[in-house]
């Protein structure tokens, strides 16, 4: 079927003209024709695209417009083709989807270092009233961690091309205090949050997204269990006692960063950068003050073929009293190639810095092999005086199926899984 609408579309668009101009330049768009479009409004295929009626068309423009759409989600097939416009030297272009009648279903195993083996599912309307508007649900379960959300979203608010976004979140997670091989000698505390978010957000250039969030969240800490082994002189045990109980936290902060690729991570060459900055404070709603910034810069150079040289570092500081669970700690997102979860800092820190170097080389389409330096160091105040914590190894990898990154540290012994989806599902319906 989608063969037999696609041959259409090329006799609609006749046949294939001298698009391109001498030196790369493209004829005029004297139009766009939007096809196959029967619930999904016109103008807002138009808006998701790059180009323009009266742009100079070329190939970088549809190639750019067919991933912005892609992006949107509400389509299965997307076809861009142009014809000879009614004026000599202009084009007109001729925009070809099929949609998806529901949204999309998903579904896969997952694990990570600091939850275990787990599962997950999750379902998304993508295009109430024919207007691209999102509404979900997403459920997690592991043997240490559970988490649930529903979210909306609108990402054409107003003519301006504004996304807003709002969520209802709740999680529940098992927690240790230190690494042991005795569970009775960690030590464990569980954690809940349960909340929700509203954004309001802009794309900025071709690249770059702002966010402007707000956050309030119930957490509870309970079920505390004081570790049978004396680390730090019991600093770290008697502060997550103390903070057995339930408070509240307001969030406002900004959230800058560039837009996802539809290219695995470190698969081509360019830059992957994230900041955000959050503000913690009683007039929120918050029991605490407290300010957090983090952020992340790689950079992917294209070196021999499809060979990628990566450098990337991250980093981030809180300022004020942040309750103990808002900390930086190198596990779960932060997890470091390498090493075991929270190796690095096992209180976590008010201030942490990590960098990598990594070459990676793809073979056949399972996936690309690397070598790798990575380290970090965290520092954070205790009542007796700071302490800093730091390490740093070189290593092999294999990232697989885009999938699943597997790590090994030469100079630790520590075999890492640091990806944590390893199979499923994703189904556009």
């Amino acid at each position: 079927m989608k063969l037999f609408r696609y041959a259409l579309l090329l006799l609609l668009v006749g046949h294939a003209d001298p698009l391109f101009a001498v030196g790369g330049d493209g004829f005029p768009i004297e139009r766009i024709e939007i096809r196959g479009n029967d619930r999904t409004q016109a103008d807002l295929i138009l808006r998701a695209m790059t180009f323009r009626q009266g742009d100079a068309l070329s190939s970088e423009q549809i190639d750019a417009s067919k991933e912005a759409l892609y992006g949107t989600r509400l389509f299965t097939t997307i076809h861009i083709a142009s014809k000879p416009g009614s004026q000599k030297g202009h084009a007109i272009v001729v925009v070809y989807v099929e949609e998806k009648r529901f949204g999309d279903l998903g579904a896969s195993g997952e694990y990570t270092e600091l939850d275990g083996f787990g599962v997950s599912a999750d379902a998304y309307h993508v295009n109430l009233s024919g207007e691209g508007k999102i509404v979900g649900a997403s459920y997690s379960a592991g043997e240490r961690f559970k988490h649930w959300q529903f979210a909306y979203a609108d990402p054409w608010l107003t003519s301006a091309n504004l996304l807003f976004r709002i969520s209802v979140s709740g999680s529940s997670a098992d927690r240790d205090l230190f690494r042991a091989k005795q569970d009775a000698q960690q030590g464990r505390y569980d954690l809940e949050r349960i909340g929700g978010t509203i954004a309001l957000g802009k794309g900025l250039g071709a690249t770059n997204r702002l966010l402007v969030k707000y956050r309030f969240e119930q957490v509870q800490v309970g079920d505390f269990t004081r570790p049978t082994i004396q680390t730090d002189r019991g600093e770290f045990a008697d502060e997550v006692q103390f903070a057995v109980g339930r408070e509240s936290l307001g969030f406002v902060g900004l959230d800058f960063h560039s837009k996802p690729s539809t290219d695995p991570w470190g698969s081509v060459g360019g830059l992957d950068y994230r900041i955000d900055v959050d503000l913690s404070a009683k007039y929120l709603g918050s029991a605490e003050t407290f300010a957090k910034i983090e952020g992340q810069l790689f950079r992917h150079i294209n070196t021999r073929g499809k060979q990628i040289l990566t450098l990337g570092a991250r980093g981030g500081i809180i300022l004020g009293s942040e309750p103990f669970y808002e900390r930086f700690f190198l596990d779960g997102d932060r997890q470091l190639r390498g090493f075991e979860r929270r190796e690095i800092g096992p209180e976590g820190g008010e201030e942490f810095l990590a960098g990598e170097i990594l070459y990676s080389i793809p073979f056949h389409r399972v996936g690309r092999a690397y070598g790798f330096v990575e380290g970090a160091t965290i520092r954070r105040d205790f009542v007796t005086g700071v302490r800093a914590d730091q390490g740093a190894t070189v290593g092999v990898g294999l990232l697989l199926f885009n999938r699943i990154d597997i790590s090994f540290g030469i100079g630790t012994g520590t075999l890492i899984v640091k990806s944590h989806r390893f199979g499923g599902i994703n189904v556009g319906l």
